[in-house]
């Protein structure tokens, strides 16, 4: 809303051109904002998009971490149930043995009281009969252990190499997701390193756009108080008015168009100088190795 100057027809005509001019720079850098505020926007869109895919990418690691969890949770249950058989089995073993060597103490006493009798029948003749049984029933005793002692070892054998296998393969597990994890926090570092960077170079076009914008102001104003002062005194107006109004006015339009500024309704271009581009590095996640599971030996 400027006021009607009855000035002659070169100053009007200067004055409806600046302010054509003004007016298209203002409708330029308006769509300039709209369209950074697009930009802004968008990465943002991007950077919840990128959040998204973080958090499923965890999400699926911990499912992993849990299935592997689980997993040597069963391998434990079946080692514990497997030590339990073997307790059982020896357990039977030593009723099987005593019940054995009972037997074998109950029949040997038997043959001992027959060889006794005999001897006190015949002292003369030695009964071979019961050497031969004694060595055959230490004989078979020693075999049945033997035999007995060697499938527990067996036993034992296999189930610590199924344990030391699930400790290897939890480790490598383990050592993958670390490396995963590592790369991840990476790239978040990088991208929001990016990010920072870019802000702040549009934060230092923005502010330097800002600056010249007031200064240009400023000096269109200054300008035409001089010039309404100048107007004023051609017609010999009082001193203080000549003074004074030309102030009063532009004191009133530079409100006005600090206030349009600030808003955003007025916009002044000027042309910045051409500033380097920092170049920004994104750190690329290196992708997973393949799992490869080892195959474990099954027990008979």
């Amino acid at each position: 809303m400027l006021p009607v100057l009855t000035t002659e027809n070169g100053h009007s005509k200067a004055s409806h051109s600046t302010l054509a001019y003004l007016r298209e720079e203002n409708a330029r850098l308006y769509r300039e904002v709209e369209s950074l505020q697009e930009q802004l926007a968008t990465y943002s869109s991007s950077m919840d998009l990128l959040d998204s895919e973080i958090e499923t990418i965890h999400h699926a690691h911990q499912q992993e971490i849990e299935q592997y969890q689980q997993h040597l949770r069963d391998m434990m249950n079946e080692h514990n149930q497997m030590q339990e058989a073997n307790q059982e089995w020896e357990k039977r073993y030593q009723e099987l043995y005593r019940s054995f060597h009972d037997a074998v103490e109950e029949e040997a006493n038997k043959m001992v009281q027959e060889a006794a009798q005999t001897l006190v029948l015949s002292p003369e003749h030695t009964p071979a009969l019961l050497s031969d049984v004694v060595k055959t029933l230490e004989s078979q005793v020693k075999q049945t252990e033997d035999q007995r002692t060697a499938e527990l070892l067996g036993v034992m054998r296999q189930a610590l190499y199924k344990s030391e296998m699930l400790e290897q393969e939890v480790a490598r597990e383990r050592n993958e997701l670390a490396a995963e994890r590592e790369n991840l926090h990476a790239l978040r570092a990088s991208i929001s390193q990016q990010a920072q960077q870019r802000f702040q170079t549009e934060r230092a076009g923005l502010r330097a756009r800002w600056t010249a914008g007031l200064a240009f102001i400023s000096i269109v104003l200054f300008s035409l108080m001089v010039a309404l002062e100048l107007l004023f005194y051609s017609f010999h107006i009082d001193l203080a008015i000549t003074l004074f109004v030309p102030l009063a006015i532009c004191m009133v339009l530079s409100y006005i168009f600090a206030h349009m500024h600030t808003t955003g309704r007025l916009h002044v271009h000027m042309r910045p100088a051409p500033a380097k581009k920092p170049g920004a590095k994104v750190a690329q996640a290196t992708k997973p190795k393949a799992k490869t599971s080892t195959p474990t030996k099954q027990g008979a």
